[in-house]
């Protein structure tokens, strides 16, 4: 649930995803989806567990804790405002180029992941607070429980809006959307709430 929140606030890798399909098609739509998810993979989460585990300990590690929360929260804000400006999405139809390669499309899924400070910021606090979590309860197996559905939600979103792109729909109907955005944001937020409070318990 937390993934597909994530996914479903308007950013610039989703509007990156729905340009690309509407371009190129579903097939492109797709290639883009994949640079963001091999970043986390093999490079953000990596990342986020290594400032947990070698820069953040002690007070550190509760206050690295503590922003994620935060972060959280604000994810949660920022998609209750987008329900509440009703934001659309890109829904008009690009001409086709022909001769492009979909090289090009993940290239662009990749640049425009790696240079967005989001990712960095969540791996490094929700996310690599979540694992370590997982895997104090559970060892390796519950250290991945929480980025394998993380990445669930994330994708199942995704591929809902190449699907509807690309057979040239909206997103959502007009009077669905701000439902949307404000139930993405409230369970954001009970996100934040919850990892706040793990963290206070876990380490007073």
């Amino acid at each position: 649930m937390i993934g597909f929140s994530v996914a479903s606030i308007p950013g610039p890798t989703s509007i990156l995803i729905a340009t690309q399909t509407l371009r190129r098609g579903a097939g492109a739509g797709l290639v883009t989806m994949t640079a963001p998810l091999a970043l986390d993979v093999f490079v953000m989460m990596p990342l986020g567990l290594m400032l947990q585990a070698s820069v953040f300990s002690g007070n550190r590690a509760i206050v690295l804790g503590l922003s994620g929360a935060a972060f959280l929260l604000w994810l949660g804000v920022q998609s209750i405002r987008a329900g509440i400006k009703h934001l659309n999405t890109i829904r008009a139809p690009i001409a086709q180029t022909g001769n492009q390669s979909e090289l090009g499309s993940f290239l662009k899924g990749f640049v425009t992941h790696v240079t967005s400070p989001y990712p960095y910021l969540y791996w490094a606090t929700v996310g690599a607070s979540f694992v370590r979590q997982g895997f104090e309860a559970g060892g390796i197996g519950g250290a991945t429980i929480f980025p394998a559905g993380f990445w669930a939600g994330t994708s199942s979103f995704t591929l809902l809006l190449i699907y509807l792109v690309a057979r040239g729909k909206r997103l959502l109907p007009a009077r669905w959307e701000p439902y949307l955005h404000h139930g993405s944001g409230m369970l954001l937020i009970a996100s934040g709430v919850y990892l706040a409070t793990g963290v206070w318990h876990g380490l007073f």
